[in-house]
């Protein structure tokens, strides 16, 4: 058995979509889990992970304001590779995710095959 040698951090405020995106990639990566964007910027302050999978579309703080945030930090954590998956996406809501610092921005439900593709690229 390969050791896993990066860690993808999952912020999702809907358990299926955790459990989803968990049964995909535990056997690739190390994995955190993260149910909303406070909780996410305070894992990654206390140890960045290598990607961001980030829900777009959470109560409290979307995943615009968490990008928004770890972009102002400093140190690795500012150049942290995001995947925002949003459901329902617009354009305009893409637009703004890349602009706030989302490298990629894919619309639920997604094509896990590019979903990979994607992971791959960033890493």
């Amino acid at each position: 058995m390969t050791e896993k040698q990066h860690t993808l951090l999952i912020v999702d405020d809907e358990p299926l979509n955790q459990i989803i995106l968990e049964e995909e990639f535990d056997k690739q990566f190390k994995l955190e889990l993260a149910d909303n964007g406070m909780e996410c910027l305070a894992m990654i302050a206390k140890n960045c992970p290598d990607l961001l999978l980030l829900d777009g579309k959470m109560p409290n703080m979307n995943g615009i304001e968490v990008c928004l945030a770890i972009r102002a930090m400093e140190g690795k954590v500012k150049n942290l590779p995001i995947i925002m998956l949003s459901a329902n996406a617009s354009k305009v809501e893409k637009e703004q995710g890349i602009s706030a610092g989302a490298n990629f921005y894919l619309s639920k439900p997604f094509d896990m095959d590019e979903l990979n593709t994607l992971i791959k690229s960033c890493l």
